[in-house]
């Protein structure tokens, strides 16, 4: 039963950040060397797996193999086109020349214009994307920014002014475009004005309104309120708060130094009103033409990293991470991020040197320490993790915030694999009063006491307060399944344990505990077939080794 996800506990939610902080797609990995296919449809074909398993740098291989042989195929060519600019792949600008209808293929051409210069060619290029849709959403925006790039800064505004004068969602974000363009161009007033309305439209700043507002602020003078705009930014957003410094240095700068940059916060735009889950490949293809026009959006690349976690990627999540430099104003929450997912990954040791060096630069900060006690104890070093958390619960404060409920947790952990199980329970009580109610320490505490066959009764309290917060959670019905068996409440074990195996059917622990109420009751055919279950469920080496004695001992009888 797996009750100690500390790393998943420890790591802030990762709350969207709105409309203007997009994720970023993934960057591919570099590919390894790709057998050859000769027939064309076989070249087809491999392109068309490795695009359905997500591999789009094969995929790309392969396409272009089949689209070599085959030139004049349209499909081929649409299917080369867009996993050649999946991957990443320079040549996508090419295969987008032969596909004039496509909008993606548009913006790729204007893209490329855009990064040459050629701001009169971009413009032609994206005044060819359909009016309707979403590309009639981000059509004004695009050339808005081609015409500031001709410093052509009174029609940029004004063309934006004009598509926000018609209702809708996007009118906010037409408005700080045209506040972006108007400090860009040194229009103060105009740039007030309009940074104005969009905070009016937009509501609550979200991480680069944030940095707009607070910018633009310092810049004019008013370091006081460009602080009180970032400090609401981290009132609403915990996870940023280690990285306030830096965020108030980098305020002293525009968010948006040219044209180009301002087109990558466009598509940057534009991917926030795609759901992740609604249209991933559309989103994953904006947000790799913002990356591409702007590698550098380090905000976007963390949220890029929370989406590849959902998409169960970590290694292309931690890739992305490590790209951003120490100087960057995001490295420390970036840093924090991919530390949680390598410690998911078995390899946050290598990332030791850089939580302690980030800890002696954050003396207040708790999330490096607690971070690097989650490392220690996974490497089965509990004495450096109880050392560790201890100094993170000293940094806490006092009185002791409720979220130190964590660090009380993790220590209690750490004491409880050390043998010290009594400054462990002192721990988990401590954790429960600071979050009264928490499942994990209910879980947690409820289920030591039942292997120690202690407080059995409270223990069942517990279980059953636990149970009203997730009654589905299959690791507070095992845990509860196995406090009835201690009890000796074998027909309400045995129900109970029946509903744990239902909602975590592979889980060896889970089953293994079925086994013993089984045999509790005296089933000893259906006992040894429930252990035989659990040791095909790949336990660890001290659960199989449990499961294996019950089977000899059964054997034995």
């Amino acid at each position: 039963m797996r009750r100690l996800p500390i790393a998943a506990l420890r790591r802030a939610p990762r709350r969207a950040l709105g409309a203007l902080a997009l994720c970023l797609a993934a960057a591919a990995p570099a590919a390894a060397a790709l057998p050859p296919v000769s027939a064309p449809y076989g070249a087809a074909m491999a392109g068309a797996y490795a695009a359905q398993t997500g591999d789009n740098a094969a995929a790309a291989h392969y396409f272009a193999a089949a689209l070599a042989a085959d030139p004049d195929n349209a499909r081929l060519a649409g299917q080369s086109f867009l996993s050649a600019l999946l991957a990443g792949k320079a040549d996508a600008a090419r295969l987008a020349a032969r596909l004039p209808g496509d909008p993606l293929a548009v913006m790729t051409l204007g893209d490329a214009a855009a990064k040459a210069g050629d701001w009169k060619q971009a413009a032609t290029r994206f005044a060819a994307l359909p009016a309707e849709g979403l590309t009639g959403l981000i059509r004004p925006v695009l050339l808005a920014w081609c015409e500031a790039g001709d410093a052509e800064y009174g029609a940029a505004i004004g063309r934006l002014d004009r598509a926000a004068a018609h209702p809708g969602p996007f009118a906010p974000i037409y408005r700080l475009n045209a506040a972006l363009i108007a400090d860009m161009a040194g229009r103060e007033a105009q740039a007030a004005r309009f940074y104005a309305l969009a905070t009016l439209g937009i509501g609550q700043p979200n991480l680069r309104l944030a940095l707009a507002l607070a910018s633009f602020a310092d810049r004019a003078g008013h370091p006081g309120h460009a602080r009180a705009l970032l400090l609401q930014l981290v009132a609403s957003h915990p996870e940023l708060r280690i990285a306030l410094p830096a965020l108030e240095r980098a305020a002293r700068r525009p968010v948006v130094d040219t044209p180009r940059q301002g087109i990558a916060e466009a598509y940057l735009t534009l991917a926030g009103t795609v759901g992740g889950r609604q249209d991933p490949l559309l989103r994953r293809i904006l947000l790799r033409f913002a990356l591409d026009l702007r590698p550098d959006l380090t905000a976007a690349r963390m949220l890029a990293a929370t989406d590849a976690m959902q998409d169960k990627r970590p290694e292309a999540a931690a890739a992305l991470l490590a790209g951003i430099a120490p100087d960057d104003p995001l490295y420390a929450p970036a840093l924090l991020q991919r530390t949680g997912i390598l410690i998911g990954l078995g390899k946050g040791k290598s990332l030791l040197p850089a939580l302690a060096a980030l800890a002696k630069a954050h003396p207040r900060a708790t999330e490096p320490l607690a971070l690097a006690a989650d490392i220690e104890r996974a490497a089965g070093d509990n004495a450096a993790a109880i050392r560790l958390s201890t100094a993170a619960i000293g940094r806490a404060g006092m009185p002791l915030p409720a979220s130190a409920w964590a660090l009380f947790y993790a220590r209690a952990i750490a004491e409880d694999h050390a043998k010290q199980w009594k400054a462990a329970q002192s721990d988990l009580r401590e954790a429960l009063a600071l979050a009264p109610g928490q499942p994990y320490v209910l879980i947690y505490l409820a289920y030591s006491w039942a292997l120690r066959g202690e407080h059995l009764a409270e223990a069942e309290r517990m279980l059953r307060q636990a149970l009203t917060v997730d009654p589905n959670e299959g690791a507070i019905v095992d845990s509860l399944g196995y406090v009835l068996l201690r009890e000796g409440k074998i027909a309400e074990a045995m129900k109970t344990q029946i509903h744990a195996v239902h909602l975590a059917p592979d889980d060896a622990e889970v089953n293994a505990h079925l086994a013993d109420i089984f045999a509790a009751a005296g089933h000893r055919l259906a006992a040894e077939h429930q252990w035989e279950r659990a040791l095909s469920l790949h336990p660890d080496a001290k659960q199989r080794a449990r499961i294996e004695a019950r089977l000899k001992a059964a054997a034995a009888r």
